[in-house]
């Protein structure tokens, strides 16, 4: 219920195979009207999926007025192709009227030899009907095999000695990801 129009650049981790975490996501989203920049990591779930959310669910909760008005950028961690994972971006992607970049760093599980996986699983988003005609869609593999990124090590974001730590060019130099 508090909102606070100051905040411009935001991290969240999610558990999107969590039903009752990923519930708790747009609420926490209206509390940030201004908000330019999203960082959001997906965490791996311990125990057995409860429950997946549709593009649907995204829809009935009303409007998020900083997907709706002023979202420039996502960057999507650790990306695993689940439905409700694709189902966020989605969301995002449809309703986001002045994106400008969606970046998305798919978890090193997804990546089999041979395989065409990360294009299937992320078909529903590129195949969306994106608000924003001027946003690209960026993808990167991650270079990391146990879901922690720098992105997200807090020791490192509280350390001002150290780079930014959502700095993208960890990602870069891990390869980037035709989407086509």
């Amino acid at each position: 219920e508090n909102i606070l129009p100051s905040v411009q650049i935001l991290s969240m981790e999610v558990q999107f195979g969590v039903r009752n975490t990923v519930k708790k996501v747009p609420g926490f989203l209206r509390c940030f009207p201004n908000l330019e920049t999203l960082h959001v990591q997906s965490r791996p779930i311990s125990e057995e999926s409860t429950g997946k959310v549709s593009v649907k669910f995204w829809q009935e909760g009303g409007p998020i007025k900083c997907i709706l008005q002023s979202i420039k950028k996502v960057f999507f961690y650790e990306f695993r192709g689940s439905r409700s994972e694709v189902s966020f971006l989605k969301f995002v992607a449809e309703k986001a009227r002045v994106l400008e970049q969606m970046v998305v760093v798919v978890c090193i599980e997804c990546f089999s030899p041979g395989d065409d996986n990360v294009r299937v699983k992320l078909k529903p988003l590129t195949s969306a009907k994106w608000n924003s005609k001027a946003c690209r869609l960026e993808l990167f593999r991650s270079p990391v095999t146990d879901g922690s990124g720098p992105a997200y090590n807090h020791e490192l974001a509280s350390d001002f000695e150290f780079a930014d730590p959502f700095d993208l060019k960890y990602y870069k130099k891990a390869g980037r990801i035709s989407v086509s």
